[in-house]
């Protein structure tokens, strides 16, 4: 039985109130929830994706706090300087990234942290290999990469700080340069340079001084392959006179203990028994309590600047002005004659006192043609029988009979064959 338009109307006026109501909450319902996908939505649009490179305008778009380039590198310095590093690492980060901060701000009107991105840096990188150097002389390309070594860890810091969203430097191709040449002395320029310790002209005890304090410090770069600055902040103590062992205070304070060799320790106990200041002589010259292990005619500790002037003397008077004469050209030499004498790199690593294998390798790789002449030398394929079966080296001349049989040799590899008669 089929109700007409008018009962169906009529049934529907006779529906309970409530229902009426349910409809107009589930409608609520949904217009809440399309509002809610459409903020979803739009919030989608303006937020960087995960696995999306941030862009600078992303950058400047955040909630960030604002900090001056020149107060990030206030405190990028005093972390460094909390952290107990050196002297030299804080004057190399501070001039790395003083000129960093003056290009940024006099050529791309840069003063904030989040303002930089990676273009700033790629022209940064441009500008030091066309600007020149403090001597008006071009930059290495060395020097150039040793500028952003600094600058890319300022960044890491400034991320890990979150001072930064993203590191600019992720975008940024970093300058390579080739493998260093590594100059080292021959003996018998190290003898030119221990006879020229001695200065001409001059005689007497205090000159006699002299020339025992230089000998031993050429001495100890010679053997020991130390840096310039833990020779001068060598103490008294340091020296074990017992075991012939010296402690050395490196980069952070880290110390280690290096041997010392026979004629080394001869030079050095020289120096020390016979020609170091006393106490007296040490309380005249206002020194009193002074232990530093080399000092000044001033009875004062010899300073960095002094042994390179000393350097600087002997070389001149041996004469040897073809090659630059320091005390890391003695440290290198020092590497790679215990590479060549047969001892193995990480000993080596703890005896520079390297965190890590780069600079052992590099001793390595620069040395290689060294080690291959004395692998030739000390070959053990070498010394074993000559009766041994298998083809004889020979010499370039032809045919030659040997144990009653033809020896051919061939003249591309310059090894022969034996073949039968």
């Amino acid at each position: 039985m089929s109700l007409s338009h008018s009962s169906v109307q009529a049934v529907a006026s006779q529906q309970p109130a409530h229902q009426g109501r349910t409809q107009e909450v589930t409608t609520a319902r949904a217009r809440t929830q399309r509002t809610k996908l459409d903020a979803q939505t739009q919030a989608r649009k303006t937020t960087p994706q995960p696995g999306r490179k941030k862009t600078h305008k992303d950058v400047q778009g955040s909630n960030q706090v604002s900090t001056s380039i020149a107060d990030a590198i206030d405190a990028y310095l005093q972390d460094h300087e909390g952290a107990n590093h050196s002297h030299k690492t804080l004057e190399w980060h501070g001039t790395s990234l003083g000129l960093l901060r003056r290009y940024l701000a006099e050529e791309q009107g840069i003063t904030r942290v989040e303002e930089v991105d990676a273009g700033a840096i790629s022209g940064w990188f441009a500008s030091l290999r066309t600007a020149p150097g403090q001597r008006g002389k071009p930059r290495a390309a060395r020097t150039i990469q040793t500028y952003a070594r600094s600058v890319r860890a300022f960044f890491h810091w400034l991320r890990r700080r979150e001072m930064l969203e993203c590191n600019p430097f992720d975008q940024v191709a970093f300058p390579k340069v080739g493998r260093p040449r590594i100059q080292t002395i021959e003996p018998e320029e190290f003898e030119r340079l221990l006879q020229a310790c001695s200065p001409p002209n001059e005689s007497g005890w205090l000159a006699e001084r002299a020339v025992t304090r230089n000998r031993a410090i050429f001495w100890l770069f010679y053997d020991t392959g130390i840096r310039v600055s833990e020779l001068c902040g060598l103490r008294m103590s340091d020296f074990d006179r017992k075991h012939g062992l010296l402690t050395v205070t490196g980069k952070s304070s880290k110390q280690r203990r290096i041997a010392v060799g026979t004629t080394c320790q001869r030079h050095l106990l020289h120096y020390l028994d016979r020609h170091h200041p006393g106490r007296e002589e040490l309380a005249e010259w206002g020194s009193a309590g002074e232990d530093h292990l080399f000092l000044s005619e001033t009875c004062t500790p010899l300073t960095k600047n002094g042994v390179e002037m000393l350097f600087k003397r002997v070389r001149e008077r041996a004469g040897i002005t073809y090659k630059r004469i320091s005390p890391h050209i003695l440290r290198h030499t020092f590497a790679i004659r215990y590479l060549v004498l047969g001892n193995d790199p990480f000993s080596l690593q703890e005896l520079l006192g390297h965190e890590d294998m780069a600079t052992v390798k590099l001793y390595m790789h620069m040395n290689d043609t060294t080690i291959q002449e004395q692998k030739r030398k000390y070959s053990p394929g070498d010394h074993l029988p000559t009766r041994m079966p298998g083809p004889k080296y020979t010499r370039r001349t032809g045919f030659r009979k040997c144990l009653g049989r033809d020896l051919v040799v061939d003249h591309k590899w310059q090894f022969a064959s034996i073949t039968s008669g």
